[in-house]
């Protein structure tokens, strides 16, 4: 009879959500799974470190981080002043070729 007050319309259980997870469990699963849900959920798990691993069990010593340099002076870009010198350039790359045009270039014979 419990076993009827548990199965749905449908007939299958109904399953409730937990607090924790969200997952959704039978009433007499859902009690198991409460206390180990919280237990998991409330360790901090640290950052593994590859490099520890990977050097575990070798002769290699591990080398702590150097300290980071304060804050360096940012060097001012001068970018957009480099960009109109280059486009200068090409412009007058470009007038120079009209004024004077380029002798027709010559063939190259390839003996095979």
């Amino acid at each position: 009879m419990a076993e009827a007050q548990l199965l749905g319309e449908d007939g299958n259980q109904k399953l409730f959500p937990c607090e924790v997870c969200g997952r959704c469990f039978a009433t007499d699963v859902l009690e198991r799974h409460g206390p180990i849900c919280k237990k998991v959920f409330n360790k901090k798990r640290k950052p593994f470190n590859s490099l520890k691993q990977r050097l575990q069990g070798t002769d290699i010593p591990t080398v702590g981080k150097s300290p980071q340099p304060k804050v360096q002076a940012v060097r001012k870009s001068n970018w957009r002043q480099q960009h109109e010198d280059f486009i200068n350039r090409i412009r007058s790359a470009k007038q120079f070729t009209l004024v004077r045009p380029l002798p027709p270039p010559t063939q190259v014979i390839f003996h095979r």
